[in-house]
């Protein structure tokens, strides 16, 4: 028998199937009550009871992802705010098909790596190892997605520290890569040897575990290049690494819910990802994802016309949004590409134009643009609907996205006020396709109607708080929208009945961005290697995509 010794702690790793355990969470460590095993010796009856599992103070996530092979190595440290020392068990669920690497224990500021031993020697070591009270850190298989390793001792208020590595192939469908970190709070805890009942009568009415800071680094380099890079339960950041490498990050405190990510592996220009659910005998539900390549030239970008709406009413002189809201628009202006065209108007009782046409963004445009808006000072009242009739009056028929940027602070206060007829006004003077974003500066706003405004007009509303950085939030939106490869999109779905397709109109598609669309499909049969076709206009150039080999199953639950 081959045995780890580091100073007088000792403990060991294995793999035992143990029956009748269920557990969906994060890993947990459950204190085992000594009515069930000897701990150590402690005043009966215990003045508090033990918890239900122990606090989860921190867990760091780094994950590296080559093509579809993950390898997952979390820290987790626990909380023992109890005055007892404890004995716990860990439980860890992980993928059917994972394999663990590694599993390690923090004792006295060393890192104390188990062994994998075979079931029967592992269960007698450990017995007795808790009989000498030393420290063992026993790994055991539990269920066919769930480890667990007995810890003791757990020191009284004190942290115990965790780390496990595990590897697994993620599953590839439909040109996307789905990978899953267990987050959940882990309340249905039973063994079939009764050493662990959770409907004790010291634990029935306690609350469940407790979910500290939660951080995650995840590296992806693909065989393919990356395309749409999505997580439904987390908001992420993304930084691309070229086009087959990129690196996720997350951040969170309190959130129980699982981590989940997806993204697409296509080397198309513009890569399309797709997701499935479907119950049994129901319609079934689809995500669906677009995105362009990352290295696109100049020549394949799309030139755009762009009005820049700005509210100029004496209240955007309080708590510094002038200065705000200008270094934002100077910002918007200097993104503006050689072949993009602008304008510039200012409203407060009456608007004002920078120029009565379009101009050119090149040196001499952007200058004039620059010192416009450097000039403008806060003064009089707020005539919402006649800013943005002349607004729309600016485009011109033409093959070029056109998108309207409006910000305010306030309510309309001067000309029309009734939220529906400023938004029937809006819909009668936009001769041409134009997607309308809406910026709300301040607690004042008049929030029905931005939402409409945007939500008729292909466009998106969003709000900045007064002590945001309205800098920051608009500047990201116009880094964002400053490279459009992709206008006028259509989706061919074939064979596929859909249903509630959300958004009703795909709108323009964005170099570094993603469109998705969600939706039902009520084929009774399975529908395999389905090709769909996307057709849209990069400038004057008419380009069609065919997405070949996608499935819309009967059943898809997983």
């Amino acid at each position: 028998m081959m045995r780890l010794k580091i100073s007088a702690s000792f403990f060991c790793l294995l793999f035992v199937l143990f029956a009748g355990v269920s557990v969906k969470a994060q890993g947990v460590i459950v204190p085992i009550p000594c009515d069930f095993r000897p701990c150590r010796p402690i005043p009966r009856p215990r003045p508090i009871p033990l918890p239900n599992a122990l606090p989860v103070k921190s867990i760091e996530l780094d994950t590296k992802i080559n093509g579809q092979v993950a390898t997952t190595h979390v820290e987790q440290v626990f909380r023992n705010d109890t005055p007892y020392t404890l004995e716990g068990t860990y439980f860890f669920p992980i993928p059917e098909t994972a394999s663990i690497v590694e599993f390690a224990i923090w004792e006295n500021g060393k890192k104390l790596v188990g062994e994998v031993r075979s079931k029967e020697e592992a269960r007698r070591i450990y017995d007795e190892i808790v009989r000498r009270q030393k420290d063992p850190g026993l790994l055991e298989y539990a269920g066919k997605d769930l480890f667990q390793a007995s810890i003791f001792p757990i020191p009284p208020n004190s942290d115990k520290k965790l780390e496990l590595t595990y590897t697994q192939v993620l599953k590839a469908e439909s040109g996307t890569v789905a990978y899953r970190y267990p987050l959940g709070t882990g309340r249905n805890l039973r063994t079939n040897q009764n050493r662990l009942i959770e409907d004790s009568v010291n634990r029935r009415n306690l609350p469940p575990q407790q979910i500290g800071t939660v951080s995650g680094k995840i590296e992806i380099v693909g065989k393919e290049a990356l395309r749409n890079i999505y997580s439904p339960s987390h908001q992420i950041d993304v930084k691309r690494k070229g086009e087959t490498g990129a690196s996720v990050s997350f951040e969170t405190n309190g959130n129980d819910n699982d981590f989940q990510l997806f993204y697409g592996l296509s080397n198309n220009d513009f890569g399309l990802s797709l997701l499935t659910y479907r119950e049994a005998g129901k319609d079934g539900y689809f995500l669906l994802q677009l995105s362009p390549k990352e290295d696109l030239s100049e020549r394949e970008l799309v030139n755009k016309d762009i009005v820049f709406v700005l509210d100029t009413s004496g209240s955007m002189a309080e708590e510094g949004k002038m200065e705000k809201a200008r270094s934002a628009l100077l910002f918007g202006i200097r993104t503006l590409r050689e072949g993009d065209r602008f304008n510039v108007i200012n409203f407060a009782g009456e608007e004002h134009l920078m120029e009565s046409n379009l101009i050119a963004a090149n040196g001499a445009g952007k200058k004039r643009g620059e010192d416009f808006v450097g000039k403008l000072t806060p003064t009089g009242g707020t005539n919402i609907n006649d800013s943005l009739v002349a607004a729309l009056k600016q485009f011109s028929p033409s093959p070029r996205p056109k998108m309207l940027v409006f910000m305010t602070d306030g309510l309309p206060t001067v000309g029309e006020s009734n939220v529906e007829r400023i938004v029937a006004n809006v819909n009668k003077a936009k001769a041409e396709d134009i997607r309308l974003f809406t910026f709300g500066v301040g607690y004042d706003v008049n929030t029905a109607l931005l939402d409409k405004l945007a939500a008729e007009n292909s466009g998106a509303a969003d709000y900045v708080e007064p002590k945001e950085d309205l800098e920051i939030k608009v500047s990201n939106f116009f880094t964002k929208v400053s490279a459009p490869v992709l206008s006028d999109l259509q989706l061919d779905f074939g064979a596929v009945e859909t249903d509630f397709v959300y958004p009703r109109k795909i709108t323009d598609l964005f170099k570094g961005a993603q469109i998705t669309l969600i939706g039902r499909y009520k084929n009774d049969n399975d529908l395999q290697n389905i090709t769909l076709r996307l057709t849209g206009k990069s400038g004057t150039e008419n380009r069609s995509f065919n997405y070949q080999n996608l499935d819309f199953p009967r059943r898809a639950e997983d």
